[in-house]
Order: C-alpha cells, then sequence, then structure tokens
C-alpha cells in the first residue's frame, strides 16, 4: 500500500482533519501559504534563500506588502533579522502559546499539538457533530490566529532547525536525514526514495511499496516533520487528536 502522506506545513500551515465516521486524513480545504523569495535573488544553487537572514527578510517583506502578522509576531521577526536571521527557541515557544490562546479566545477548545524532536505541528481535528457554520468558522479562525501569532515564526524556525543549509530540495534533505538517523543505508538515494514513495515512476510501471524503512518508526518520522510532512493514521502512526468544541 502507497504510504498516504501530506505536505501540511512548506511555509506555512495547513490543517488537517478527520472526517466524520472515518479515520483517513485528509488536507484541509482552506490552507494558509507563503510565497517563497524570488528565484533570481533567492533561488539560485538550489536554496530558498541565500541564508537564514535573507530568508527572515524576505518573511517581513512579504508580510509588508500583504499584512497578517500581529505585532507580536513581527517583532519576533524582526529580531531575527538581528540575529542573522535565529530565532530563539523561547520566540518559538510563546509563538505557539499565544497562537494557542488565539484559538481558545475564539470559543474554541485549547488544540494539542504534534512534536517530533524540537518541532511543532497541527493536531488532527475531528469535526465529528459540527455543522458546516461551525466547521467554517473554525478553520477560518486557525487560519486567522496563525497567520497572525505564529505562522512565519513556524516557518523561520523549522528551516533553521530542519533546514539550516537552505537546500530548496525538499527530497534530498529527507533522505539526508533517514541515513543521518541511521534507518537507511548510505547507498540509499533520492530516485530510491521517490519511487518507494510512488512519486517516481516510469508510464506503466506499478508502485511496489516501500521496503526501506517504516513510516511509524520515530527516527523516519521526525525527518518528515522536519520538511512539513505528516502521515495519515492508517500509515501506521499515533498522533493526538483535537475535539474543538466539548
Amino acid at each position: 500500500m502507497k504510504p498516504k502522506m501530506m505536505h501540511v506545513v512548506a511555509v506555512g500551515l495547513a490543517m488537517a482533519m478527520v472526517l466524520s465516521g472515518c479515520s483517513m486524513r485528509t488536507s484541509a480545504q482552506k490552507q494558509e501559504t507563503t510565497s517563497s523569495p524570488s528565484a533570481s535573488a533567492s533561488q539560485t544553487g538550489g536554496k530558498i534563500a541565500s541564508s537564514l537572514q535573507e530568508y527572515a527578510q524576505f518573511l517581513l517583506d512579504a508580510d509588508a506588502k500583504h499584512p497578517s502578522m500581529a505585532d507580536e509576531q513581527k517583532e519576533v521577526i524582526e529580531r531575527a533579522v538581528k540575529n542573522n536571521g535565529k530565532l530563539t527557541r523561547a520566540d518559538y515557544e510563546q509563538a505557539w502559546s499565544t497562537y494557542r490562546t488565539c484559538i481558545t479566545s475564539r470559543g474554541w477548545t485549547s488544540p494539542p499539538v504534534i512534536q517530533h524532536g524540537d518541532l511543532y505541528g497541527e493536531p488532527q481535528v475531528n469535526t465529528k457533530g459540527m455543522s458546516k457554520e461551525q466547521s467554517d468558522k473554525l478553520f477560518d479562525d486557525i487560519q486567522d490566529c496563525a497567520f497572525k501569532y505564529k505562522t512565519n515564526v513556524d516557518s523561520l524556525y523549522r528551516t533553521q532547525v530542519g533546514n539550516p543549509g537552505l537546500s530548496s530540495d525538499t527530497d534530498q534533505l529527507i533522505v539526508d536525514c533517514l541515513i543521518k538517523n541511521g534507518v537507511v543505508p548510505v547507498s540509499f538515494t533520492k530516485k530510491q526514495y521517490k519511487k518507494e514513495m510512488g512519486e517516481d515512476l516510469s508510464p506503466g510501471e506499478k508502485y511496489v511499496g516501500p521496503t526501506s524503512f517504516s513510516v511509524s518508526d520515530e527516527r523516519v518520522q521526525s525527518c518528515f516533520f522536519a520538511q512539513g510532512f505528516y502521515f495519515n493514521d492508517d500509515a501506521g502512526t499515533s498522533e493526538p487528536v483535537w475535539k474543538p468544541i466539548s
């Protein structure tokens, strides 16, 4: 069976939800997105930016054009720019805490967080029993609170921790991490990884399934998580589920 995985972080947030009566995890209809620096300025040499400081400045510049950050988050990014683009752990923790407070201030229960290594992520959301109006409001509130208080902080810190070389090659970053964590041999290649994930098949070639690693292995999950990927529950993982209404 092809492992079901979704890219829910990237440089922003995309909530995952559990459909009523199902365990299947799907990407939310409403997703946050943050553009990448322009290719001419920041993606030469296969990098998302020439430095972490440049990436932090890009986040500020993008927000100046399309304001969404609350002052608290903007001040954190501004401090990072002055610190060579680096965020403190305290600022990262505070951003997530403020985000969760924002959610509860909108009348929802406090959302748990997923954690792998030093990074946090969004939980699955069980909307069973909620009306369409409630669900729409929930995801509007999630998006608004995240944009205001933690999306850019999370993106910068995730890059700082999971991609210090600022590579734009996510697949290679995952492969390198799998090798570093000792779950695949040093001979394991990006081409092999993509084929095992069902992403690099020739016309007519059948998917044969992964054989090199188990997605339920914490060492594996941490590699994907650092690059913004979560696995579906039916892939053998166990993550907290958030029920927004009591």
